[in-house]
């Protein structure tokens, strides 16, 4: 954004300074006008002592176009009408780089003489927040500096256009692989996750687990986790150990595809305590029994029945999506 906001200051500076006589002050009063006037405000000139030659100088930078008229009207009275300010707007938006937002900003040239002066134009310049650039004051230099400056945004924009393509063609390199990449993610997040509830032995060699398993399950664990250090090629197997407690087991009720939703119904109420009674498999005959006399319809009966059929039609579609969320899966 500055090289854009340099590039549009020396324009502006080309056709104020074409002639080198200051044109754009020539507008409203010739070199010699301005220098009297300015002679007059510092004070009489002495008799019989010529005019003394007083050089101007001048800064250039952009401030918001918004603060313009603020911009001049308190450069006006620090110096009382010593300061020449000639304004332009930019016609093109230029985007903040800290916003990214379309800011449209003005040129500002500030003529003054003397260091005093220019001291308090840079303080009103930091205090609107305008940007000052170093401007030549010679046509010529004014040219090699702006040819300098459209060389180095041509780089800028080249380089920002092979950027872009390079990042477009990793992009879709890489959203080939994403699928990929995405499971082995969730696998290794798994991993780690369940490394997590082990502990570290004092040799620092293996993970111990403690966990609460069916007893008739033992053989298969113990078969799973043979299998497991055969594929893994481990030097020490995995292996499984019961231990005697006398903490009150979890409650494990063995489910399938037909009674698991009977099961989660119960569960709803209460679950039963460590070898109690399930009173699961009686809700099988009993909770559909109830749920036909409470609705006792025929049409709604076949809506159910309709309904019922299509999610057994479309069951291992919908066993397959994930992350539908508590209440999608009750249906």
């Amino acid at each position: 954004m500055d090289l854009l906001e340099l590039k549009h200051v020396l324009r502006k500076a080309q056709t104020i300074f074409d002639t080198g006589e200051m044109g754009a002050i020539q507008d409203s009063a010739s070199h010699a006008e301005l220098m009297n006037s300015l002679t007059s405000r510092c004070g009489p000139v002495a008799s019989g002592s010529p005019p003394r030659e007083a050089s101007i100088s001048f800064m250039a930078g952009t401030i918001l176009a918004s603060k313009v008229q603020a911009f001049e009207r308190l450069i006006w009275r620090i110096s009382r009408g010593t300061i020449l300010v000639r304004c332009s707007d930019i016609e093109t938006l230029l985007q903040d780089p800290h916003t990214g937002e379309d800011v449209r900003k003005s040129i500002f040239f500030a003529f003054y003489q003397g260091e005093q002066l220019k001291s308090r134009v840079k303080k009103v310049c930091d205090a609107f927040r305008a940007t000052v650039f170093p401007c030549p004051d010679q046509p010529q230099d004014i040219r090699e500096m702006s040819i300098q400056i459209m060389t180095r945004i041509e780089d800028l924009k080249t380089l920002l256009g092979h950027t872009q393509q390079h990042r477009q063609q990793v992009l879709t390199a890489s959203a080939k692989n994403v699928d990929s990449w995405t499971v082995k993610v969730r696998k290794i997040k798994a991993v780690y996750s369940l490394m997590n509830c082990f502990n570290i032995d004092t040799t620092q060699r293996c993970f111990i687990g403690e966990a609460w398993c069916p007893t008739q399950d033992l053989e298969r664990i113990r078969m799973a986790l043979l299998r497991g250090s055969e594929a893994a090629e481990c030097s020490v197997p995995s292996f499984i150990t019961p231990l005697k407690t006398n903490d009150t087991p979890p409650t494990y009720h063995k489910t399938n595809k037909f009674t698991s939703g009977f099961q989660a119904i119960v569960d709803t109420y209460g679950v039963a305590t460590y070898r109690e009674v399930n009173p699961a498999p009686f809700t099988v005959i009993t909770f559909p029994f109830l749920f036909g006399v409470m609705f006792g319809d025929a049409g709604h009966g076949l809506v159910m029945t309709m309904m019922a059929s299509v999610l057994l039609w479309k069951e291992k579609v919908i066993s397959k999506q994930k992350d539908m969320g508590e209440v999608r899966m009750q249906f």
